[in-house]
């Protein structure tokens, strides 16, 4: 069994004079939401590369987000988090929307929920230390229970009883807890690659936006 963690975030953008789908979920109407997004970003000052992960979502892969987009999402995320004060920068605290897709031989299967983040890379890291009744990536999530070195992760039997979107197919997995380590590993060093770049933006547009990495990714000021 091959496992991966792709970190991905959330942008999302809207406009008045563009009309949006009337029918819904995306994943039924991937080509519809794929158009709106697209156009909707583009008047939104992204450019017309980016392109997100699954087809009519909202959410893309960190990875894959050029420079000009990131410098975009980071404006967009300064001006979302802004307060009654409106002190700019200084209102930045909170880690990107977004979180991570989990995948199972190359097929993606579990999709950040709503209300997930970045920052729950700490929640996936716990699961290696034991750490299972109080996993939270969004909600709903799944319940995880740990045997002999395995991590399961029921999607049925779930506190919250919300419908996961997009839909999960399997009842539960099963990943050996040495392949959800390595996994994880594997994200933290994307997560170092886009710390990186979010210094690089940071210095280079002059932002003076203190711990850019460590708010942006960990919703951490200090």
């Amino acid at each position: 069994m091959k496992v991966e963690l792709i970190p991905v975030i959330e942008i999302f953008n809207s406009n008045e004079n563009i009309k949006s789908p009337d029918l819904g979920p995306f994943w039924e109407y991937e080509n519809e939401w794929e158009n709106y997004n697209h156009l909707c970003n583009i008047a939104a000052g992204f450019s017309e590369f980016l392109k997100p992960y699954l087809k009519g979502s909202s959410l893309y892969a960190i990875e894959e987000i050029s420079d000009i987009d990131l410098l975009q999402t980071i404006n967009k995320e300064i001006e979302m988090q802004q307060t009654e004060e409106n002190n700019g920068i200084e209102d930045l605290v909170s880690s990107f929307n977004g979180g991570y897709v989990l995948k199972i031989d190359d097929k993606s299967v579990y999709f950040p929920q709503c209300c997930s983040s970045l920052a729950d890379i700490r929640a996936w890291e716990n699961l290696l230390i034991g750490i299972t009744k109080s996993f939270y990536a969004g909600h709903p999530y799944p319940r995880i229970t740990e045997n002999l070195n395995k991590i399961r992760f029921d999607f049925i039997d779930i506190q919250v009883r919300e419908n996961f979107a997009p839909p999960i197919s399997l009842s539960y997995i099963e990943i050996e807890k040495s392949k959800l380590e390595f996994a994880i590993i594997e994200a933290n060093k994307l997560l170092q690659i886009f710390a990186d770049r979010l210094k690089k933006i940071n210095h280079m547009k002059k932002l003076n936006i203190k711990n850019i990495d460590r708010i942006l990714i960990f919703g951490e000021t200090e």
